[in-house]
């Protein structure tokens, strides 16, 4: 499904706490293997637990969870990469293992920042196509994850060797109607201690500087 005006709500985890074989349900790369599942309708107890286990031990160091200074910078520079890259912000939280972002992302080859190019597509190439916008959000998402933590480690407020999970998910916006739902749940997420980003609320001066 092709989203609607090429919205999408991008989400993702910190390292290590969101693993295959989680209980809340996960999903491989490329979906060899695919397991959905949610608080309350979990996968059947035990089905993955080896699994899960293995990527513990697979982990190169211990799951990042953000404390609230980390989370001030992860958000300020999540959304100064965004908006720099031309990307349409709208709505951008952190909290201690996730992020959420609700954007607009220009089709490559459209109005796209000089010098940025997807990788694997040629120059110029229009997005016409579902795969095409994802590669996009995922691009300039993956841009905003790397600044932030190249930000957090040079700050001295994380350990060398990652802060966010590898990937994510990107869900299509449906209508107008499931946009002001996802503005409304990611805004709700300052209520479980997250930083929120809000171009709503006037935010992007504060991101400015």
């Amino acid at each position: 499904m092709l989203p609607w005006r090429n919205w999408f709500h991008c989400s993702g985890s910190t390292y290590g706490t969101w693993l295959p074989g989680d209980r809340r349900g996960w999903r491989a790369r490329h979906h060899r293997e695919h397991v959905e599942g949610d608080y309350k309708n979990p996968p059947p107890p035990g089905t993955y637990d080896e699994l899960y286990r293995h990527s513990q031990r697979s982990m190169k160091h211990p799951p990042v969870f953000l404390d609230a200074p980390q989370r001030v910078i992860a958000c300020r520079k999540m959304a100064q990469a965004l908006l720099y890259h031309d990307v349409e912000l709208v709505e951008l939280s952190v909290s201690a293992a996730h992020y959420h972002i609700l954007a607009r992302f220009t089709p490559v080859g459209q109005e796209q920042s000089p010098g940025i190019q997807i990788p694997g597509l040629p120059e110029g190439k229009n997005a016409d196509t579902y795969e095409i916008l994802k590669k996009t959000a995922r691009h300039y998402v993956g841009i905003a994850k790397k600044n932030s933590a190249r930000a957090l480690s040079d700050a001295g407020l994380v350990a060398p060797g990652g802060v966010w999970a590898v990937r994510g998910k990107l869900k299509p916006i449906a209508d107008r109607r499931h946009q002001l739902a996802v503005v409304q749940y990611i805004r709700d997420h300052a209520l479980e201690g997250a930083l929120v980003w809000s171009r709503l609320d006037g935010n992007p001066g504060e991101v400015a500087s």
